[in-house]
Parts: structure tokens; sequence; C-alpha cells
């Protein structure tokens, strides 16, 4: 994006995880943000769940925490959709390390 590193204090991501590269998105979302700048996201719940093929919600969130966040919550209460919520830490690890980012399957939806 245009936007300036540090420069943004909320970055939503709502359904817009689709592409398969959504490491980049979320490395562009950890770039723009202020320290201590929140990172939510939203998504289908059906795409975290380990039993039916989605990713382990909890490798999810070790992979952004690795990026550079700190988890503040989930919330799993609604019947379709999951919330992430995290914060950019104020100090990033000078290390590089590769992230073990986990396989988000294809959200398919049912006629109803």
């Amino acid at each position: 994006t245009p936007l300036n590193s540090s420069s943004v204090d909320v970055a939503v991501f709502c359904l817009s995880l689709m592409g398969i590269n959504f490491p980049n998105y979320l490395q562009e979302a950890q770039r723009v943000l202020k320290p201590s700048g929140w990172l939510l996201i939203a998504e289908v719940k059906s795409r975290f769940d380990p039993n039916t093929g989605g990713a382990d919600p909890n490798k999810f969130s070790k992979a952004v925490c690795d990026l550079g966040f700190a988890p503040v919550s989930k919330d799993f209460s609604n019947k379709m959709f999951i919330m992430f919520y995290f914060k950019k830490k104020e100090k990033q690890n000078s290390k590089s390390k590769e992230i073990q980012w986990p396989e988000l399957k294809p959200c398919l939806y049912k006629r109803r």
C-alpha cells in the first residue's frame, strides 16, 4: 500500500484473507500499524475448524504473534464468524524467523 510505515492505528480484515498469499496482507498490516496499533480479523468460523479441515485457530494466532503482535482475545461466540484481536508489539524482535502459517481453506457457502 502507499501508506507510510507506522502510520495507522487500526487494521481490519473482515472476510478478506481469501488469497493464498494472505500472510503478505498481514505483513503489510504489521508494517503500516503504529506500535500498539490494533489488528482485527473477522473470518468465517468454518475456516478455523480443524475437525472439518480448517486451520487450527491457535496455530493461526501463533503465526500472527510471530509476526510481531500480541494476542488480546478470540471470540467464538458468533455462530458463523470468528474474531481475533491483536495489538502490535511496542518493540519488534530483531531476529527474523520463518513463520509457520497454517493453510486457510476456501470458504464454502451453503445455499440457505
